[in-house]
């Protein structure tokens, strides 16, 4: 339910609800501002006092970049709403009294999001979590200036019920870690960026949070193969690890993972590029439940690692590959041969796939849905043909494959009917016949980018709009064919469109008019 702030100077009414649930969003889009060029919807302290006293059996509120509320509002909140059991100040600029008085009022807090939140200190989550830290469940803090051990010391002894939890601080150390694992037993996903933390306080989740199921650990700088260990050893439930730019950690953790993690179903490696290929071999060959692996900027593993995957990891679902320099057609030729369920596939800067990855891909893994190919160079209109013809595709991202013509995009347009996002954006030679023919085979796409392609013109524009009646969104910058003319007949053949982005000075007065709310420009002036 979308709540606007009454008026001050009217009559205050109590607000008839339908609903325990309020999303209250300051700023929508389209809302028209004010002579001053403020905003007219932004929220205060006294549209939440209303709320507050016309709702008092509010059970969730969320004010995302509420930014204007204060401690003033979360107290007449917390005085009125005693049932509420979810609070999201995700961006605002709450003092101390307002978390305080929330601990004191809301006893039946379940779950609390403070990412973002400026104002407050240390005090005032210890102040909360003493009054209503026992019905904590999920609580996440994220990119607080103000977060200290102190405060995870406070949640560590008491909020023993915790089951998600989430922090990101550059202020927080092995101290404030250690207590939450000690003290936060029932945790069962964790997800932490704490870049002064190292193995002790890692060493502490392994050996107190049996229950961890889902783990995070992200920019961790003195994190070793030590304490991943220690980890593997003790969070034997573990079914979702993300290891992000955790740059000392080896091949022989990830061994411990596979060996110990027996459950693990999903599994992202970002930035670690001290892991080679034996670390995938080992997940190929004890994690057989791997239903997503998603590999960003591992530079180290080869196209044996996947030989692996494919063989032990029959269920593998979601395949994520970008920079991964040394992955080629090979390694893709495993994964098909060996996933045959695989449903979702994404390949960026994948510069040795080529299309004989691609035929293998289309000819095993029949229920493939969306396939990403962001500037794989070597893919031409003989492997997108291939996928057309075996693959039901209902997203498509070709952006930046240069060698697909209008012959590839009329296969897919032909072969993937229920398509609904696509994007052929710096495809240099795609003209007005890949656009007809998508116009007439793909009627229910809704996402379109095409920008960066200079070949397309308005006449293509409009067998596209005449076709796909549901788009919703349409990117084309840096089109030089395309004119005021290919944008109006955007903006008239599109009648559910939410946004288009464009250069603004293609845009006509008569369709600015008619259409401001859905243009989006392009800045070129920085």
């Amino acid at each position: 339910m979308q709540v606007q702030s009454p008026s001050p100077f009217r009559r205050r009414r109590r607000l008839p609800v339908t609903s325990n649930a309020v999303h209250i969003a300051p700023f929508p889009l389209d809302q028209p501002t004010g002579d001053d060029g403020s905003e007219r919807s932004c929220l205060t302290d006294v549209g939440l006092t209303n709320l507050a006293r016309g709702c008092r059996g509010l059970e969730k509120l969320s004010l995302i970049w509420c930014s204007a509320i204060s401690s003033t509002g979360l107290v007449r909140i917390a005085e009125n709403c005693k049932n509420l059991t979810s609070l999201d100040l995700q961006a605002c600029y709450i003092g101390d009294p307002g978390l305080i008085a929330v601990g004191e009022g809301c006893k039946k807090l379940q779950n609390l999001n403070l990412r973002f939140v400026e104002g407050t200190t240390d005090e005032g989550l210890i102040g909360l979590v003493k009054s209503c830290g026992q019905s904590l469940v999920s609580l996440a803090v994220a990119t607080c200036v103000w977060l200290t051990d102190a405060s995870l010391c406070a949640v560590g002894s008491h909020c023993p019920n915790l089951e998600i939890l989430s922090v990101e601080s550059d202020n927080v150390r092995d101290e404030g870690v250690k207590s939450i694992a000690k003290g936060c037993r029932q945790l069962k996903t964790l997800k932490l960026q704490c870049i002064a933390a190292g193995d002790d306080a890692l060493n502490a989740i392994g050996l107190f949070c049996s229950l961890l199921q889902s783990l995070s650990l992200n920019n961790f700088e003195r994190f070793t193969d030590r304490s991943l260990s220690s980890i593997a050893k003790g969070c034997k439930n573990l079914t979702d690890l993300v290891l992000n730019d955790c740059q000392l950690l080896t091949d022989s953790s990830l061994e411990f993972v596979a060996r110990s993690c027996k459950k693990l179903a999903r599994l992202k490696i970002n930035g670690c590029q001290n892991m080679e290929t034996a670390a995938l071999e080992h997940i190929g060959r004890w994690c057989p439940g791997l239903l997503e692996l998603s590999l960003i900027f591992c530079p180290r593993i080869q196209n044996s690692a996947f030989l692996e995957i494919g063989r032990g990891c029959s269920l593998l679902r979601s395949l994520y590959l970008v920079d991964c320099s040394r992955i080629s057609d090979s390694a893709l030729c495993h994964i098909a041969q060996g996933c045959k369920k695989l449903t979702e596939l994404s390949i960026r800067r994948g510069y040795e796939i080529g299309d004989k990855a691609l035929i293998s891909v289309a000819e095993n893994c029949k229920s493939l849905r969306e396939l990403t190919l962001q500037f794989c160079e070597r893919v031409s209109d003989a492997g997108l043909s291939a996928i057309a013809e075996n693959c039901s595709l209902h997203k498509l991202n070709l952006c930046g494959c240069t060698l697909i013509t209008d012959i590839g995009l009329t296969a897919i347009a032909r072969g993937c009917p229920d398509l609904v996002f696509l994007d052929i954006s710096v495809l240099r030679i795609i003209g007005d016949i890949a656009l007809a023919e998508i116009g007439e085979g793909c009627p229910k796409l809704k996402e379109i980018a095409l920008s960066h392609c200079p070949e397309v013109t308005d006449v293509g524009l409009g067998h596209l709009v005449k076709g796909c009646l549901q788009i919703e969104s349409c990117q084309m910058v840096y089109c030089r064919q395309i004119t005021s003319a290919g944008v109006a007949t955007i903006i008239s053949g599109c009648t559910r469109l939410k946004k288009l982005l464009v250069e603004e000075w293609k845009v006509s007065e008569r369709t600015r008019r008619r259409a401001g709310p859905v243009l989006s420009f392009l800045c070129t002036g920085l």
